[in-house]
């Protein structure tokens, strides 16, 4: 997962061993790293983590985000409720 989670830039390591290809991480990005596990718990796929990531801690871009993919939801749901 973490070899896929740097193809998709969404966390690059700190330091890849030219060697062994073995990747190591900083003690400083721990906070993204929960920041990804706490979003993907809440059912966030990787696409929405990677547009999260870099407004998460200015509150107003993030609340703007959630609130046009609380829209887009909304809207889902609607078609598919017309469906039936």
């Amino acid at each position: 997962m973490l070899r896929y989670y740097d193809e998709i830039g969404l966390l690059k390591p700190a330091e890849i061993d030219r060697f062994t290809d073995y990747r190591y991480y900083s003690e400083a990005q721990l906070p993204t790293v929960c920041r990804i596990t706490a979003l993907r718990d809440m059912g966030f796929g990787l696409a929405d983590i990677c547009a999260i990531l870099p407004i998460y801690d200015d509150r107003e871009r993030l609340d703007d985000f959630l609130a046009a993919r609380r829209q887009r939801e909304k809207r889902q749901i609607q078609r598919v409720y017309r469906l039936y």
